[in-house]
């Protein structure tokens, strides 16, 4: 059966590394992906992911933008939706899920899927937030079946009613928790290869720089722990060239001196490694869906922090983690995160991630069942 994924783009974190974490533990003799994304100037030469994704057998369609030509996107996904024979439509667009599952109802594809990713998101756009509520309607009407990555995110693009109903499902944000287990010689290589000594204390931020991660205020923290114990560095993993705020980032590291105790990395293929050279995760984000990074930090045996009401409660597997309220001061963050960080033996916490549901070759297989069956009730 053929499924097929829509999404803004596969490069790096986020939608891209759930989609490629579940389709890579499914038997793909029963469920074969093609994904749909935006043909963006970032992702135009290929990017992290989908080089993983042909291997497996996927079709990549890159499709013109909805934000440079509405009506040329529509063309070009009518066009893929009536030639690919798919059984069912997964869409990750939030509120343009509904476009979508029309689309995909006007070409006979009976199950529609719209995935909820995000939550607590503040549009201040009084446009957008017209259209938006339109778009919340029109998933009443074309959408089969409800997913979301957290009960907050299904309550944000759904309405509160949605929770109770049986079509609804939550979707976890599932790792391969055996990737993240606490190595000491990793740790050792990590450091090597960036030149840290081994008493340095390592702050780490996974995540493409953007408006929602609040990177500005990453490094207002980490000015604020450097001042308390000098011997730190920051290691920034995500893709940063294409952050049009990322010169502030660098003004703002000179005029502290901290210049040279920040270190971004880029895309890596190998973040449960590179995880392994942090004593503490900080990912101060003004919302999320879920976060699977809060998840990852916590499986490779670290000292995690998040935003208190805005990262959602169901990434609260261990002890791990804590939530701080965004109303702190940076230096509160700071005291905070030294406080919790410095003095803790790692662990491996592989059977509370698991028993948390966050196992991804048990989930993966739950998904798959999920798309058989549906179809096969048809």
């Amino acid at each position: 059966m053929k499924v097929l994924q829509i999404a803004v783009g596969i490069n790096g974190g986020g939608v891209g590394a759930v989609l490629l974490n579940y389709y890579s533990h499914m038997d793909h003799n029963d469920v074969k992906f093609d994904i749909i994304i935006d043909d963006l100037p970032s992702v135009k030469n290929g990017s992290l992911n989908e080089a993983a994704f042909k291997q497996m057998g996927c079709n990549i369609f890159r499709v013109t933008p909805k934000s440079v030509n509405l009506k040329e996107n529509i063309r070009q996904v009518s066009e893929i939706m009536k030639n690919g024979n798919y059984d069912v439509l997964h869409s990750n667009m939030e509120e343009w899920s509904a476009l979508y599952c029309r689309l995909a109802k006007m070409h006979g594809i009976n199950t529609r899927i719209a995935h909820a990713h995000l939550a607590y998101v503040n549009t201040p756009s009084l446009i957008k937030k017209m259209y938006n509520r339109v778009l919340k309607t029109g998933l009443k009407h074309y959408v089969t079946d409800f997913f979301a990555c957290s009960r907050d995110a299904g309550k944000y693009l759904f309405g509160d009613s949605i929770l109770k109903k049986d079509n609804f499902k939550v979707l976890p944000n599932a790792i391969e928790t055996n990737k993240y287990i606490y190595n000491c010689e990793t740790r050792n290589r990590i450091r090597k290869e960036f030149g840290i000594s081994d008493n340095t204390f390592v702050v780490g931020f996974v995540g493409r720089l953007y408006y929602q991660k609040n990177p500005e205020r990453m490094l207002r923290i980490f000015n604020e722990i450097c001042k308390k114990h000098s011997d730190s560095r920051l290691i920034v993993v995500g893709d940063y060239k294409c952050y049009p705020k990322f010169s502030g980032l660098t003004d703002y590291a000179v005029k502290n001196g901290i210049y040279n105790q920040i270190i971004y990395t880029g895309l890596r293929q190998d973040v449960p490694d590179v995880m392994q050279a942090f004593d503490a995760f900080v990912l101060p984000s003004r919302y999320e869906g879920f976060g699977i990074v809060y998840i990852e930090a916590q499986a490779a045996g670290l000292m995690t922090f998040g935003t208190a009401k805005v990262v959602p409660e169901e990434v609260n597997c261990t002890k791990l983690m804590n939530f701080i309220d965004s109303e702190k001061t940076d230096k509160e963050w700071a005291d905070i995160v030294l406080n919790k960080s410095l003095n803790y033996t790692r662990e491996d916490m592989s059977t509370e991630i698991q028993n948390c549901g966050f196992e991804i070759a048990i989930e993966a297989k739950k998904l798959q069942k999920f798309y058989i069956e549906k179809v096969n009730r048809q």
